[in-house]
């Protein structure tokens, strides 16, 4: 069997990396002003960066049934005799229901993987299933091996405000009630697909020191371990965290950037920074 590998845009996977490794990435879309787009080829991060600062009205919605359809489609015609098609959380968006909606209709077998996570924690499981694939996986080892990084990751992430996450619904009332606090920086964790209160702290510059504990923390007993940062307009502090992390753990090698997708910006809003940590090692 010859098995593609499929990822949603909220991966967040670089394009050349994710053409590196033969994923295909189905776009999510962003709306501005009532009009919906692709994300990645006519709307990017940057754009929405503008948006936002502008105050202009932008929302976000799951990829269209005809660009999961024309992604497995294409798939099985370059000869893939299997899909697993890596989706963002289900809990966060509808994207893997219409993956498996997109499954149900295909001519060859997908299997949809609801990592639970997002962004590069969710890029890094593709990673490691297209890596899977390339050694002659099976359809169901590869879907397992990307159950597994996705599930072992760890994904913490700071923000300048939590106005756009409370704005798209997602975040509970408890962590809302913390961007209320005059001087409050959250520190914040994506576990199990939900949106967590880490810590708080009284600056930018004290929250984003607390991802570098985190990614310390995480990679401790990790037998494979890759590590990426991502952010949302602040590409030189993110190259910056990224050599701090290298100094500290030679032994990662380089260690991934990534300006988080357009459809994650929207609810991260600029400033945002993250980390996520997996181990690549999926054995169980």
């Amino acid at each position: 069997m010859t098995v593609a590998v499929i990822a949603d845009s909220a991966a967040s996977l670089p394009p050349a990396l994710a053409a590196s490794r033969g994923i295909a990435v189905v776009p999510l879309q962003v709306t501005v002003h009532g009009l919906a787009s692709p994300e990645g080829t006519v709307i990017g991060p940057a754009d929405v960066v503008a948006h936002l600062r502008a105050g202009d009205a932008v929302s976000t919605s799951q990829p269209t049934p005809a660009a999961f359809d024309e992604a497995i489609a294409s798939a099985a015609a370059a000869g893939a005799t299997g899909v697993v098609l890596v989706a963002m959380a289900g809990t966060l968006s509808g994207t893997a229901d219409a993956a498996r909606a997109a499954a149900s209709r295909a001519t060859i077998p997908v299997e949809v993987v609801d990592t639970r996570t997002v962004a590069m924690a969710e890029g890094l499981a593709a990673l490691a299933a297209a890596d899977a694939a390339a050694a002659g996986g099976s359809l169901a080892d590869v879907a397992e091996v990307a159950r597994r990084v996705a599930l072992g990751s760890r994904t913490a992430f700071t923000v300048d405000t939590l106005e756009h996450l409370r704005r798209g619904g997602r975040i509970g009332p408890t962590v809302a009630a913390v961007g209320r606090v005059l001087g409050i920086r959250p520190v914040l964790a994506l576990v199990d697909g939900e949106i967590g209160l880490a810590g708080r702290v009284r600056t930018t510059a004290r929250a984003r020191a607390a991802l570098h504990v985190a990614v310390d923390d995480a990679l401790a007993g990790l037998s494979r371990p890759a590590v990426a940062v991502m952010g949302v307009g602040c590409a030189e502090d993110v190259a910056e965290a990224a050599r701090a992390i290298e100094q500290r753990h030679p032994e990662l090698g380089t260690v991934a950037t990534a300006e988080v997708s357009a459809v994650l910006a929207v609810h991260a809003g600029p400033g945002a920074m993250g980390i996520a940590v997996a181990d690549l090692d999926a054995r169980g």
